[in-house]
């Protein structure tokens, strides 16, 4: 049993992380509709001042509302888009002087063409994306 102990004690310890609401997972998961459209955007956003703001929106319709923050290549918790808005970074926002686009892109093609008319460089790393036509619609913790 004493030999058992060191791994009881790591399995205890990264249970907790799994479920504190410190761990790497914490955050919200945001369903954004679009102006005009039928299609859905769902975000991990994990600044709590950003998930506040987006309740706030849902329950009055005011305030900041389109999703803005660098994108990166690679499916997140919407597997339906081959991008995804890096989770720690994403902010909610009324105007702004980005390059904005008012639909997610299909395609990786698509978001190639995004990142070479936003930065420059179809290779980039991420680049910011805001679809100004995007308002939160649901929340799940």
């Amino acid at each position: 049993m004493r030999a058992m102990r060191p791994l009881i004690a790591t399995f205890a310890a990264a249970l907790f992380l799994a479920c504190s609401d410190q761990g790497p997972e914490a955050g919200a998961v945001v369903t954004f509709g679009f102006d005009g459209r039928t299609e859905t955007l769902r975000v991990l956003i994990t600044d709590p001042a950003t998930i506040a703001e987006a309740e706030e929106w849902i329950a009055t319709g005011t305030g900041p509302s389109f999703p803005i923050g660098p994108i990166v290549r690679g499916a997140g918790v919407d597997a339906r888009y081959p991008f995804h808005f890096v989770p720690n970074q994403v902010r909610l926002a009324e105007l702004a002087v980005e390059v904005c686009d008012g639909a997610p892109m299909k395609t990786p093609e698509q978001v190639d063409d995004f990142f070479e008319g936003s930065t420059g460089n179809r290779f980039a790393d991420s680049a910011t994306w805001c679809p100004w036509g995007a308002y939160p619609i649901s929340i799940v913790r």
